[in-house]
């Protein structure tokens, strides 16, 4: 498996795993991909991606098949997605072909994605997940905490620095 950076030619893809991320539950209903894209919620997470702050990492077979991704993205009080934090901390979204969950695809991803994060000088990352999403367990494995609930979702919390840990 590789990681490398998301670009411009990965942006269907990216798409298609925001989808399995709001309906990871392979087992409920779930509406076709085309009327998904048409929903506020998910033309917000990605409008105009590109901007400052926007990130996102693919993970690929050696022969370059995607086996899923994960991004962040900064957020204002006035607009913003579920994990919604704080303006300076990046809420993060990831998911895995489904044919590729629990073969150490989606760990690999977050671990890169904190690194990139860290990189970047950003004092924390945040999310948003179902109680009842098996990837709630990776998040918390990797140090995620949560901070509160929106919906029927918690907001979990990961600071990459001392500082930011004192804080929550």
């Amino acid at each position: 498996m590789r990681i490398r950076a998301g670009d411009a030619s990965d942006y269907a893809f990216l798409e298609e795993m925001l989808f399995e991320a709001f309906f990871w539950d392979i087992t409920a209903a779930r509406p076709t991909v085309a009327s998904f894209r048409e929903q506020a919620d998910f033309v917000q997470v990605f409008d105009g991606w590109g901007r400052a702050g926007d990130r996102a990492i693919v993970a690929t077979t050696h022969d370059g098949a995607r086996l899923g991704a994960a991004w962040f993205r900064l957020w204002t009080p006035e607009v913003h997605s579920y994990g919604f934090v704080d303006a300076g901390i990046p809420e993060i979204g990831m998911a895995v072909v489904v044919s590729h969950r629990s073969k150490g695809v989606g760990r690999t991803l977050l671990q890169a994605l904190i690194e990139r994060a860290r990189a970047d000088g950003f004092p924390a990352l945040s999310l948003s997940v179902s109680p009842a999403n098996h990837a709630r367990r990776l998040y918390e494995a990797e140090g995620f905490r949560k901070v509160g609930e929106s919906g029927t979702s918690w907001t979990l919390l990961l600071s990459l620095n001392a500082e930011t840990a004192r804080a929550v």
